[in-house]
């Protein structure tokens, strides 16, 4: 017994040293217009007196998990980045989709020294204020036991409503229960490119279950009427389609599924900070 738990000691032990490059995608048309402030790039409006870039930035450097942080935007606003200035922070441009981005960021990544040979990379969008690294390290560690190409967080309801009550998601229903879709993934650098035009489908469909649901295919909506859709098939499905190994992550960390996607909800997401 006493080897056992050796063994799995150092199993964990070297989990967490193995650490991840964090691509935060910024790209696209992430602007936001508030009062006083006038449109700009989402990630450099203010946020309670602080850009929510600092916000972000400040949750990944509390990670233990994370080696370094590259931000990639629209080439309309890499000046804006360059100009706020963020120590450490790597940048690059893209116009493309999300998967787009994600793809230039990893390219840049690996012309860096030392990362050549970088297998996997995290990914957060560009509107997480409220995230931790104490939430990283738990989505990294699940990620982790899965052992899949593509690991995607999802969050449940009930997190979401108890630590975050007036702020609105989106939820679709599982046999396991009502989840929020999360806004982090660990994924392998090798699903580019030829993953992109799928994900570009799924990411334009990411807030409509139902027209999602019909991209799946007739048996996953008959699945989806009836409440009989469980996790299990979701991940089967989308693995078939894509045509790699990939798993959802269920996290009860809500700031992983708590974003700001519309300029009213800036006010209701001050009360939090």
């Amino acid at each position: 017994m006493n080897t056992e738990r050796t063994k799995q000691k150092e199993t964990l032990d070297s989990q967490r040293l193995l650490k991840y490059d964090l691509v935060i995608l910024a790209g696209g048309g992430g602007t936001v217009s508030l009062p006083g402030q006038g449109e700009r790039a989402r990630a450099l409006a203010e946020l309670k007196g602080r850009r929510l870039l600092d916000y972000i930035v400040e949750g990944i450097r509390e990670s233990s998990r994370i080696a370094s942080v590259i931000l990639v935007t629209h080439s309309a606003h890499i000046k804006a980045f360059r100009q706020a200035a963020v120590p450490g922070l790597l940048l690059c441009a893209c116009d493309g989709s999300m998967a787009e981005c994600a793809a230039t960021a990893i390219q840049e990544l690996q012309k860096q020294p030392g990362h050549k040979n970088i297998t996997k990379v995290v990914t957060v969008c560009d509107d997480l204020p409220f995230l931790t690294g104490a939430a990283l390290d738990d989505f990294i560690a699940r990620a982790e036991v899965a052992d899949v190409d593509a690991a995607y967080a999802i969050v449940r309801k009930e997190a979401c409503l108890q630590e975050f009550p007036t702020l609105r998601r989106t939820f679709f229903h599982l046999k396991e229960g009502d989840f929020t879709g999360g806004n982090v993934s660990l994924v392998s650098v090798t699903l580019f490119p030829g993953c992109i035009a799928k994900m570009k489908e799924v990411f334009a469909l990411r807030k409509n279950p139902l027209k999602l649901a019909a991209w799946l295919g007739p048996f996953f909506i008959l699945k989806l009427l009836l409440g009989r859709l469980s996790l299990a098939y979701v991940e089967k499905r989308v693995s078939a389609l894509f045509g790699y190994r990939g798993c959802a992550v269920i996290t009860d960390f809500a700031c992983i599924g708590t974003d700001l996607d519309k300029a009213e909800e800036w006010v209701e997401a001050e009360k939090y900070l």
